[in-house]
């Protein structure tokens, strides 16, 4: 666990830090971005999760600071133990109550739901709508799950937690926007055009898996 993190977090960050270094051709930069796009497949599926689920170690903090994780990959942890941990795992399968397998958008994940016209043609277009789902968790889920989750009383914090809450997910957003697009556009004089190509090469990846 411990060396495949290492690995993990390293094929993220470090072709950030070489993007930022080196200024590489528009080729080698997206090939960089492509690494961190799996790495980001495999920070959230691989370190993340056990983290948060306490799996990844028996010491409280190294599981609290690992399962943060997910930060540097734009997510909330809040919203995702409640709709994994909570919803997913206590009523897994169950329609309406885990998330999971709720229909998105044009996607549908379950035989119990409605079936519309296009459904027949998810295996085509299914690869492209996967592709967005993990920029959407960055730029809207978060805030639309902590919006339900609260109305519904999953979110069983109180109402001056949850504007803690709300501010923290609002924060770390921000800080992950200003150092993944922000900071090599402006400190580092990368075309910003090129840094959001790689940005969203990075995240349909990502979204893949």
């Amino acid at each position: 666990m411990v060396i495949k993190t290492i690995i993990l977090l390293a094929a993220y960050i470090v072709p950030f830090v070489l993007l930022l270094i080196l200024k590489p051709s528009f080729g080698i930069s997206m090939l960089l971005w492509t690494i961190m796009g799996f790495s980001l497949a495999g920070v959230g599926m691989s370190v993340m999760h056990d983290a948060n689920h306490g799996a990844y170690s028996s010491s409280h903090k190294v599981n609290y600071w690992l399962g943060h994780s997910l930060n540097l990959l734009g997510g909330s942890v809040f919203n995702w133990k409640l709709q994994h941990n909570l919803m997913h795992h206590t009523y897994t399968n169950i329609i309406n109550l885990d998330d999971d397998i709720d229909d998105k958008l044009v996607l549908r994940f379950s035989p119990h739901t409605n079936v519309k016209w296009y459904h027949k043609l998810q295996f085509v277009y299914a690869f492209f709508f996967y592709g967005i789902l993990s920029l959407y968790w960055t730029l809207l889920k978060d805030f639309v799950q902590f919006h339900k989750y609260t109305k519904d009383g999953v979110n069983k914090s109180t109402p001056e937690q949850n504007r803690v809450i709300w501010v923290k997910i609002l924060l770390s957003k921000l800080i992950y926007f200003f150092v993944i697009i922000f900071v090599p556009f402006f400190f580092f004089h990368i075309p910003l055009w090129q840094v959001i190509v790689g940005f969203l090469l990075m995240h349909f990846i990502g979204g893949q898996y």
